[in-house]
């Protein structure tokens, strides 16, 4: 194992984070901030608690923004917050309440990403019940937001794909949780490339769909094609998008990411209580079969492996040193007792 498999970047007293106020939190998307610092990177937290443990101290909210120098094969440590002295939420509007689509309990991160111009762009979901019986109640829709000053200040585009049913998904919109792949499948070719399902986790529809539209043209959605099967053939601009894996089971938070010429994807296997990754050599070809990096159970005799039990997440550092030398970011929340509520840093991953 790597010198930092399952090292925790906060949510303990004395880490990096809590100099600006952040004690427990869940997701911590990495992305690179190479832009504005080389080699930096920012990182989108969800709930955020100052205390360590989850609900503890005030909570801060969703998203929160801190910014690393670190590279991903070291620690992972925090010099700064986009709020100043102390972190804040970065997106402007009021939680457990009607923002004008419905109750929002909160808007959680999916993804983070800065364009060729220096804009950054933030994709979330709306949360209205985290309890909801069943997950296609549970969003109301994926919104996008973008900064212009290096994540000090945001413009939310806020319901840019709503849940409810006008998509033609009945409830079931695969475009809840959306990943930033990475700009350029073929030699720059000028589109952004996203990986994206339906929200939740209980569910199967088999895995997540692909789509693209030119990086100026993000918020146009007349913009966006999907990548599907047309009966004969996989292609772009199908009316609509194929599951990308026939037979998956339910998954989880994902991330997709262009390491050095080799696509990477990371997902919560949610029946294999584990972190699964895949590659491909373009986000459009096949991709490999799925390979377990990170376990939250294993069996009783299997005892030589670390297991990390109620982890989630699973997001891939762009900025990673090489396809077969990956750094992930996983959330551990134990919900029994609150503690942990935090994030860990693996790398050295071979997917």
């Amino acid at each position: 194992m790597s010198a930092h498999w399952g090292t925790a970047i906060n949510g303990f007293s004395g880490s990096t984070a809590q100099q600006f106020g952040v004690g427990g939190s869940d997701l911590g998307i990495p992305y690179d901030r190479s832009r504005f610092a080389a080699g930096h990177s920012g990182f989108v937290f969800g709930d955020t608690f100052t205390g360590t443990n989850q609900g503890s101290g005030t909570w801060l909210g969703s998203p929160i923004l801190l910014y690393s120098a670190q590279s991903p094969d070291a620690t992972t440590a925090f010099d700064a917050a986009s709020g100043g002295a102390q972190a804040v939420q970065v997106l402007k509007y009021t939680h457990n309440a009607d923002n004008g689509y419905g109750v929002e309990v909160s808007r959680i991160p999916n993804d983070a990403f800065v364009d060729p111009n220096g804009r950054t762009w933030l994709t979330y979901t709306s949360v209205h019940d985290w309890n909801a019986t069943n997950d296609r109640y549970g969003a109301l829709f994926c919104g996008l937001a973008y900064s212009d000053d290096d994540g000090r200040t945001w413009t939310d585009y806020a319901a840019v794909w709503k849940n409810d049913g006008s998509d033609g998904y009945n409830g079931w919109s695969p475009l809840m949780m959306q990943s930033f792949a990475g700009i350029g499948n073929n030699n720059g070719d000028g589109y952004l490339y996203i990986v994206s399902k339906e929200w939740g986790r209980n569910h199967n529809r088999n895995g997540p769909i692909l789509m693209r539209v030119p990086w100026q043209q993000i918020t146009t959605k007349a913009q966006y094609q999907y990548w599907g099967w047309n009966g004969s053939a996989w292609v772009w601009g199908n009316p609509a998008p194929t599951p990308l894996f026939n037979g998956l089971g339910p998954i989880g938070e994902l991330s997709v990411k262009n390491i050095q010429g080799t696509w990477v994807m990371s997902y919560f296997d949610v029946t294999g209580s584990c972190i699964s990754t895949r590659t491909a050599g373009a986000v459009d070809q096949v991709w490999t079969g799925p390979k377990q990096q990170i376990r939250g159970q294993v069996p009783w005799w299997q005892f030589w492996v670390k297991s990390f039990p109620q982890l989630y997440g699973g997001y891939i550092h762009p900025l990673s040193v090489s396809p077969t030398d990956v750094t992930l970011y996983v959330s551990q929340w134990n919900t029994f007792t609150g503690n942990p509520y935090w994030v860990m840093q693996f790398d050295g991953i071979t997917p």
